[in-house]
């Protein structure tokens, strides 16, 4: 989804690419953030509900987006860049990808104007693996089971998620840690297969301040992870996942430097499906 790029390098820009608003299980308006986000200076922010249907029924998740309302989400998030003068505000999904969704998902996100989407692995069979509410039934299984083969089904549905070509962002490439967990066994090969698939396909890699606020205590992705990046010449965006006002710029200073220490000194920013490079 890829089409075309184009740097603009005297430009230094606040962005927020990953925020979800009461569209889907985010505890504030469109219009509250787009204020927010002028008071912190923001240049351009980004929504990306939550999009979250099993693949054999149309019944959505329940943080999910409801899929008859995104074009009423689309019109206001392009009612409120009209309000706020210099800040520009784009409308993403964040999609669940599940097992065989492809073909849903492909009619879906074909037949709405959206300017980005961001694919997300939160479920492994019946686990969520960043849900408070199945931590416990996590925990136990890892225990069993160990985490690394938790983590090679995560791998595994992420790289098939990429190859079906209907995204333009990974977000939060390795959420599996979000407990703490941690792979006893070297997945590198693993990695840099999607990594590398997403480079063919012009798509981007979210880094992602979420990480700070979850047991993981630690940027998304993982340091070795946003370093095969760079040399892939893989673009990334920035995003604190917030669902709370307070959330908007939560970490945000800490994910820049992040960005700038493995080597990035742009970002990507989407207007209906087309990446442009800003300085970081």
């Amino acid at each position: 989804m890829f089409n075309g790029s184009q740097t603009v390098p005297e430009i230094m820009v606040k962005v927020n690419y990953h925020i979800h608003s009461t569209y889907s299980d985010g505890r504030a308006t469109i219009m509250q953030y787009a204020e927010e986000a002028v008071r912190k200076g923001f240049h351009e922010i980004a929504f990306t509900e939550h999009l979250a249907i099993r693949p054999g029924s149309m019944k959505k998740l329940y943080y999910s987006i409801d899929a008859s309302k995104i074009e009423d989400y689309v019109e206001d998030v392009k009612g409120a860049g009209r309000s706020f003068k210099g800040l520009k505000v784009k409308a993403g999904l964040e999609v669940d990808y599940f097992p065989g969704s492809g073909s849903l998902l492909k009619d879906i996100l074909g037949s709405n104007d959206l300017d980005f989407t961001m694919v997300s692995i939160h479920w492994i069979g019946e686990f969520c693996l960043d849900c408070v509410k199945y931590k416990k039934a996590f925990e136990i299984a890892v225990k069993e089971e160990g985490f690394d083969k938790f983590y090679s089904k995560y791998l595994r549905l992420l790289g098939e998620a990429v190859e079906s070509g209907l995204f333009n962002v990974i977000a939060h490439f390795d959420i599996a840690r979000n407990w703490g967990f941690k792979t006893s066994s070297d997945f590198k090969m693993d990695e840099l297969k999607i990594l590398e698939n997403a480079s063919k396909l012009g798509m981007a890699v979210e880094v992602s301040s979420k990480g700070l606020r979850n047991p993981i205590n630690e940027p998304y992705p993982a340091r070795r992870i946003l370093e095969y990046c760079s040399p892939l010449r893989i673009p990334i965006t920035l995003g604190t996942d917030a669902h709370r006002l307070n959330e908007i710029d939560a970490n945000y200073d800490s994910i820049v430097e992040y960005a700038r220490s493995a080597g990035y000194s742009e970002l990507a920013v989407f207007s209906r499906g087309k990446l442009t490079l800003v300085s970081l």
